[in-house]
């Protein structure tokens, strides 16, 4: 039985020194890996990904951000 690999955790270059956490991705046997740096992650298609990078590249989140933006 292969042993599986250990996912390549990667998060932005640049991160506000004020947060404690930060959001981490990585790729698992065809499927992206999404985590807080502080808890479980949650899996989920390349598709799927691309589909809310490209609506966060829209800004279609830039409410959520609140004060930080």
């Amino acid at each position: 039985m292969p042993v599986p690999a250990v996912p390549r955790w990667r998060r932005p270059s640049t991160l506000d020194p004020t947060v404690h956490d930060a959001v981490e991705v990585a790729l698992d046997d065809h499927r992206v890996l999404i985590r807080s740096s502080l808890g479980p992650s949650v899996r989920t298609t390349p598709g799927a990904f691309g589909d809310f990078v490209r609506a966060v590249k829209r800004g279609e989140y830039d409410d959520l951000l609140g004060e930080v933006a």
